[in-house]
């Protein structure tokens, strides 16, 4: 039952008991992940064919791979640049999806907007003010991110919902009618945000949109969720394990399974609510290791040893060549004694560099190798529940906030005791998941559990400031 469609991910999740465990992107991906490597398989020693990886961009996007959706779109992007083969709207939608991909990055700097800057640039002289108010909306979306800022989201929307584009287009209305609906439950003005979500739930589904159904249940179900309505904000919720949307799965049933945890626990249904928690859990997890993850090494590693096969074969050639041309040298005696010298020294510095070039490849493959092992150690170390000290004393790494080494002891401080056991802070460290940093050479903190950092300091949820140091802080 493991790769059944996931129309009713949840609900099928608890109700035919499914493990949590067996969950990965296969489970969620795999037909996504089979059409990626067609796609990729067609593309090998062809053409640039700019349509074909635009398609392999928006399947990695669609299933959470930032990082390879945006190396994909960048590299259509240079290509286009040298070479331009896609139309005027075709590259004004690549820079487009270039931004959304780079700013739903965790790390995105929103003083960038390089490509944003580039399509404001390349639509100047539109007839049209459809990417006039594309771009809008996305500023929107920063300006919104600041609560201070509101009053300027909002006025950012009216002139948005004065564009003829918003006025003509179904789709671009309704996420436009989404933004103002978040942004009246931010203002607390939800009979308003109620009124919009609804009217943008109606356009999806009048379009059959099930993502943007999908974001709309959701952001009814947090209005009413904020305002207290727990049931109600469940019905909603509920509702997005009905619709078929195959994009964004993941980070979307974490959403859900988040704003379910909230409402149970709003109802005091702890039961309910502890599913909620570990169905959240793994998800997070998932979405966390992948986008550490992914593709990296097959970008890199993977990458140099297809370069160092193609110069090998491209030798070989070369070396046929010379064995094909026997025949000619020995038609003049003089001849043949230079060109076979010449061709044996030749041979002697392209076997050298095969050889040199066999070895790379042969380090690069064990370099993939170790990469593996290393990120299955990491993988490892990610599902550790707990750690027991010197002591026998097991101490949960949820509830561990920060260990503290005091001479040549170590002091363990979780949300609820202090454990204290002989040892170091390097050696400890050996048995800790990554989200375990060492931030000074006195305190390895719980990046999960920090309330507020700056450069000089860490503050933990339990209010407790730990100082930082620049040759070991690397949050």
């Amino acid at each position: 039952m493991r790769y059944l469609f996931l129309l009713l991910f949840c609900t099928t999740v608890f109700s035919q008991n499914i493990a949590i465990d067996s969950i990965s992107y296969d489970y969620f991906y795999k037909n996504e992940l089979q059409t990626i490597v067609r796609l990729k398989k067609e593309l090998t020693n062809k053409k640039h064919n700019a349509l074909k990886q635009l398609k392999i961009a928006e399947l990695y996007a669609n299933i959470n791979c930032e990082d390879s959706a945006y190396a994909t779109y960048y590299n259509v992007f240079e290509k286009e640049n040298k070479r331009k083969t896609l139309n005027d709207e075709q590259y004004k939608d690549l820079l487009f999806q270039l931004h959304r991909t780079e700013s739903s990055k965790h790390n995105y700097e929103k003083d960038r907007r390089f490509f944003l800057k580039e399509l404001q640039w390349a639509s100047k002289n539109d007839a049209s003010d459809k990417w006039f108010a594309k771009i809008e909306y996305e500023n929107f979306k920063d300006i919104f991110e600041d609560s201070s800022k509101y009053k300027v989201a909002f006025e950012k929307i009216k002139t948005i919902q004065k564009t003829n584009f918003y006025k003509t287009n179904d789709a671009f209305r309704a996420l436009t009618l989404l933004g103002l609906g978040n942004l009246y439950t931010s203002l607390r003005q939800y009979e308003l945000s109620e009124k919009a979500l609804n009217e943008s739930l109606l356009l999806a589904r009048k379009n059959n949109d099930l993502l943007h159904q999908t974001y709309t249940l959701i952001n009814l179900g947090v209005n009413e969720r904020v305002r207290g309505n727990y049931k109600k904000a469940l019905f909603y919720l509920n509702q997005t394990d009905t619709l078929s949307n195959k994009k964004y799965r993941i980070k979307i049933s974490r959403i859900v399974a988040f704003q379910k945890l909230l409402a149970y626990e709003g109802l005091n249904d702890t039961i309910a609510a502890k599913k909620q928690e570990k169905l959240y859990d793994k998800l997070d997890s998932l979405v966390n290791d992948f986008a550490k993850n992914s593709n990296f090494y097959e970008i890199d590693v993977k990458f140099q040893t297809k370069e160092k096969d193609l110069k090998i074969k491209q030798l070989d050639d070369l070396e046929n060549r010379f064995v094909r041309n026997k025949i000619v040298y020995g038609v003049l005696i003089f001849l043949v004694f230079l060109l076979a010298l010449y061709s044996f020294i030749r041979w002697k510095k392209v076997d050298r560099t095969k050889r040199i070039l066999a070895l790379e490849k042969e380090k690069a493959e064990r370099a993939t190798k170790e990469t593996s092992e290393e990120l299955e150690t990491v993988k490892k170390k990610s599902i550790i529940e707990h750690i027991v000290l010197k002591n026998k004393s097991k101490v949960y790494l949820d509830d561990l906030l920060y260990i503290r080494a005091d001479d040549h002891y170590l002091e363990l401080i979780t949300k609820n005791k202090k454990e204290t056991t002989r040892g170091s802070l390097k050696e400890i460290a050996t048995q800790l998941p990554p989200n375990f940093i060492r931030c000074h050479k006195s305190y390895i903190v719980n990046t999960n559990l920090i309330k507020t950092d700056n450069t000089k300091e860490i503050i933990m949820q339990n209010n407790d400031i730990i100082p930082t140091s620049k040759n070991y802080r690397k949050l």
